[in-house]
């Protein structure tokens, strides 16, 4: 079905149920960041095939919401005569944009249906308290009609989950519900509902590949009464599940998950209002429903033990060893002469990960070349765009390797042969991004140093050395782990970002400018907090050198060339 069709199907189950907006998520019922494009009813409604951004959908309009990173890849992908792309600031919450653009639509009595398996309950309450002056009237629904018109069904091809030992997650799932019961016996709660699929792979020490880009698996579960009910697919538990598990541990249908809470009275539940749908909520809000502010095991998960560090430090180790061999592959082959296409080079890149023992991507390899550089999330490397020397590359992959772990590094780079010298402008924008980013790297860290810190020291260098036609459109960095995008920690201007780092953290470090029609440059790192001497340090995991084509050392201060120095004496390349 084409998307003009399928927008004409919407209307007209809009018109049928009284809907005057309809909202048109990009997630899925467990609000996942990636999922397949066939399952993603914003991509199929709108072409647009970015990881976040939702649509809202009137009798005459759509409207997509974009951040930074999207805002020339979603002109590219959408049909301007049907969507209106509305272009996000860096300090511009999604939530509050399609918040602005519902007021702005909306008068007293207006209906907005949404799907209820595809918004946070967070979401939804901001809807609810910041839309108080029209007052519209809210429509849930169970079903997503737009996969529902479009005929889409979900794949059924599954692998069993696999056991993590506890040589890479230095925990056994024994010890950590142990210590997420202590913590839960401090919240004053009699059970904590767990939404959130990477605190479940967490937990459990298991990891599936069923969720693109994702090393987790489809679960919800409660822990209560000194156990862990976990509530899955029982076919793709791994042998032996009974050997790895003790009665504080119970797998069951994930078919059972809602007759779950028909049996508990005055139950004080706990939940995370950002990461539970509001179909969930809506089982549970009988009972005492307690929003907690953060998860017990979001920290828990997010600060690294030495196992888990020293397994991520051998997956990046492999992931710098792709690097080095793709850029080096790609430069060979222009020394040939040979036509490289960008989709050529992504499929080289994914074919050296898996080489390398990868179990899957952490996302889609992004590939760029030229003003395609100045995409910030080009997840869609073109197979006619061939790669020339004195191009400029940017590269930005990762994969999980056996523990579930994500990589993330970014690199830009001269194509070249050996006679291929780059131009002082693109010298200037990649050392200018380069000063940004070892000031991120060499940051001095005290107890109190956040995310907000660093970005800020960052920001300021951009701002400072830029040319102003460039642009710094996202954060300075995010967190990794079992997820891509980890949170906490978060490198960024917004307000959640002002919260401590700690040691055993690991997040990326990507400053970048980008120009339309010119391209761009990100250098990244994922870095981690260690002590030394008594010290919290920054210590990268990447290990990728820098292409010192790129450089001017006349750009750089004594302070900054040691630094440089230090880092290529150490690097893989």
């Amino acid at each position: 079905m084409t998307k003009q069709k399928l927008i004409i199907e919407l209307r007209s189950f809009m018109e049928k149920e009284g809907i005057d907006i309809f909202l048109v998520s990009s997630t899925d019922e467990y609000l996942n960041e990636y999922i397949d494009l066939k399952q993603n009813s914003r991509y199929l409604l709108t072409g647009f095939s970015g990881s976040t951004g939702d649509a809202l959908v009137t009798r005459n309009n759509v409207f997509l919401f974009v951040d930074g990173r999207y805002h020339i890849q979603a002109d590219q992908e959408v049909d301007k005569n049907i969507v209106t792309v509305v272009k996000l600031g860096l300090s511009e919450s999604p939530r509050t944009a399609l918040i602005n653009k519902i007021n702005e639509l909306s008068e007293s009595g207006s209906v907005v249906g949404f799907v209820n398996t595809k918004i946070s309950y967070f979401s939804y309450k901001l809807f609810t308290e910041y839309l108080y002056e029209v007052k519209p009237v809210f429509r849930e629904f169970n079903f997503d009609p737009v996969l529902m018109f479009s005929g889409v069904e979900e794949s059924e091809a599954k692998e069993p989950l696999r056991y993590i030992g506890i040589e890479i997650s230095g925990l056994t799932p024994l010890e950590k519900i142990d210590i997420i019961l202590n913590e839960i016996k401090k919240l004053n709660i009699d059970a904590l509902l767990v939404t959130k699929l990477e605190e479940i792979a967490y937990i459990l020490n298991l990891r599936g590949k069923e969720i693109p880009c994702s090393s987790s698996f489809k679960a919800k579960a409660v822990i209560k009464n000194n156990k862990c009910l976990v509530f899955t697919d029982l076919n793709n538990l791994p042998a032996c599940i009974e050997d790895r598990y003790d009665e504080k541990f119970e797998f069951l249908d994930i078919k059972l998950f809602d007759k779950e809470f028909e049996n508990y009275t005055d139950a004080v539940i706990g939940f995370i209002p950002g990461s539970m749908n509001l179909h969930d909520y809506r089982l549970t809000e009988k009972n005492k429903s307690v929003q907690l502010e953060t998860s017990p095991i979001s920290k828990m998960k997010a600060i690294k033990n030495s196992a888990e560090l020293d397994h991520m430090k051998e997956c990046f180790r492999k992931s710098d060893i792709v690097i080095n061999r793709a850029i080096c592959w790609l430069n060979q082959g222009i020394e040939k002469g040979l036509k490289i296409s960008e989709k050529d080079f992504a499929v080289r890149v994914k074919e050296l990960f898996f080489e390398e023992g990868a179990y899957g991507l952490s996302f889609e390899v992004l590939a760029a070349s030229g003003k395609n550089s100045a995409i910030i999330h080009y997840t869609n490397p073109d197979p006619e765009k061939f790669i020339q020397k004195g191009d400029i590359v940017l590269l930005d992959c990762g994969a999980y390797c056996e523990g579930g772990y994500a990589t993330d590094t970014t690199r830009t780079f001269l194509a070249k042969d050996k006679h291929t010298i780059a131009d002082e402008e693109t010298k200037k924008i990649y050392t200018t991004v380069l000063k940004a980013f070892l000031h991120g790297l060499n940051y001095p860290l005290t107890e109190n140093t956040s995310g907000y810190d660093i970005d800020k020291k960052v920001r300021k260098i951009i701002n400072k050395d830029a040319d102003v036609s460039f642009s710094f459109p996202h954060g300075t960095g995010h967190g990794v782990g079992l997820a891509v995008h980890e949170s906490p920690p978060r490198l960024s201007p917004a307000e959640d970002a002002k919260k401590p780092l700690e040691f055993g953290m690991c997040f990326s470090i990507e400053p970048g400018l980008y120009k339309n029609e010119w391209g761009g440059v990100r250098l990244e790192n994922t870095v981690t907090i260690e002590k030394e001497n008594d010290k919290l340090i920054i210590r990268s995991l990447t290990r990728s050198k820098f292409d010192e084509n790129l450089v001017d050392y006349d750009l750089l201060n004594d302070q900054e060339i040691g630094w440089l120095k230090n880092y290529q004496d150490n690097a893989i390349g």
